[in-house]
């Protein structure tokens, strides 16, 4: 059966991305475009070349009122969160394309998923930095358990130094005696402890730059209007600085050998995959 290649895959990522917007811009619902999203859209104008994925955040309050609209109202597109989904033990939410299918030998799921977006909740994290980075790493140690129960196997990383490796493999030992969906129900839970709106500070919690998360709350109230693959999309209006901070001197290209999505993951159409499969 044919794989999607990495054109057909993007294609269906904006198209969920294009069908998201105009809900969030129909209900006030605030978002941006995050992490490379938000790099391809500046240095590329649309997709970074060789990467697949649409990547958002959204304050945690129009992020809990875009899954209740989800609930309550047809949609093109399914949406999973820890919210509506028993098996769901992801920290952000995935809205995915109904008519692909995700096959990723390298992690678990019992869920019928295709090309999906993943969309980040932005929480509160305190009034000062300080206080920030403390609330930040209390549930540190309980994230990388999370990340480690979702492999099937242990593998060596692709993108972190091998330095980490002895560590990466006692996590994944004490993950397999763990429940994913008790832990990541707990996480969120506190997660929500700080107000978004009355923080100085807040940050993506499950974001994968650590303490590089970490903004002033105004930061992602504060949007525009961006092009993005010839569309025009939200974004904070700083984005700047959110990606100096993520990616460092972000306008240069890296190497052509890291030029490459490190992505586990296969997509097929699901009429073919239900045939053929």
């Amino acid at each position: 059966m044919p794989e999607l290649d990495l054109k057909e895959v993007q294609h269906k990522a904006l198209e969920l991305l294009i069908e998201f917007d105009k809900i969030c811009r129909k209900n006030e619902f605030i978002y941006s475009l995050g992490g490379g999203t938000l790099l391809g859209a500046i240095r590329h104008n649309g997709f970074i070349p060789w990467d697949d994925d649409i990547d958002l955040m959204m304050p945690r309050p129009d992020y809990e009122k875009f899954l209740g609209y989800c609930a309550n109202n047809e949609t093109p597109f399914d949406c999973f969160s820890i919210n509506n989904i028993d098996d769901y033990d992801e920290l952000f939410a995935k809205i995915s394309d109904k008519d692909t299918v995700i096959v990723d030998e390298m992690k678990w799921s019992k869920l019928n998923m295709g090309v999906s977006i993943d969309i980040f909740p932005i929480d509160g994290l305190g009034r000062s930095l300080e206080e920030a980075i403390k609330n930040f790493n209390k549930t540190k140690f309980k994230r990388e358990l999370l990340i480690a129960a979702r492999w099937k196997k242990y593998f060596v990383s692709k993108t972190k130094s091998l330095k980490y490796e002895p560590i990466r493999f006692i996590f994944f030992c004490i993950s397999r005696f763990i429940d994913k969906n008790s832990l990541s129900r707990k996480l969120n839970r506190d997660y929500q402890k700080i107000s978004f709106s009355t923080s100085t500070y807040s940050g993506c919690i499950s974001g994968v730059y650590r303490e590089k998360e970490i903004m002033e709350t105004h930061v992602f109230k504060d949007i525009i209007e961006i092009k993005f693959e010839d569309n025009k999309f939200l974004s904070i209006r700083d984005y700047d600085s959110y990606l100096e901070l993520h990616y460092g001197n972000y306008m240069q290209l890296p190497p052509k050998d890291k030029q490459i999505s490190h992505h586990t993951s296969k997509f097929y159409f699901k009429k073919d995959y239900q045939i053929n499969g």
